[in-house]
């Protein structure tokens, strides 16, 4: 007997997706010895410059801690470091390191390497249905 929740569907197949995603990220990115989330991070410095850990898992859809436990990850590995604003103590400032900086070009190679390759494997349409869809969805989950 079919499923009658076709949320239930909806979220396996976002669970599927995701999984996917997550291996196909890792095998891309793995050279680098960084997981998705980590690279996605690194990005966003480097475009934006120092932010706070609030900002970040916000601007990445994460939640905070999260975002945190991520970047302590990133901070062993040396690529990011937290300053603390000298006006307000309590204000931390996440920033790349040289050591990052210095890995930005590859990083993004592999990034625009993976985009490609997921590009060649979709049709335009399939892509607009997918784009059509995703979004969609995201309005519905915003109400919640």
């Amino acid at each position: 007997m079919k499923n009658q929740n076709p949320w239930s569907e909806i979220i396996n197949l976002l669970e599927s997706a995701e999984s996917k995603l997550a291996k196909a990220r890792l095998k891309a990115y793995g050279v680098h010895g960084l997981t998705g989330p980590q690279i996605s991070i690194l990005l966003l410095l480097d475009k934006n410059g120092a932010m706070k850990i609030c900002n970040i898992a916000d601007h990445l859809g994460m939640i905070h801690s999260n975002a945190s436990n991520i970047c302590s990850r990133l901070e062993k590995a040396e690529l990011i470091v937290r300053n603390r604003s000298k006006d307000d103590q309590r204000v931390v400032h996440i920033q790349l390191t040289e050591k990052a900086q210095s890995k930005m070009a590859d990083i993004k190679t592999s990034v625009d390497n993976f985009h490609k390759i997921i590009a060649e494997n979709v049709s335009q349409k399939d892509f607009e249905d997918i784009n059509t869809g995703l979004s969609k969805l995201n309005k519905v989950l915003a109400m919640l």
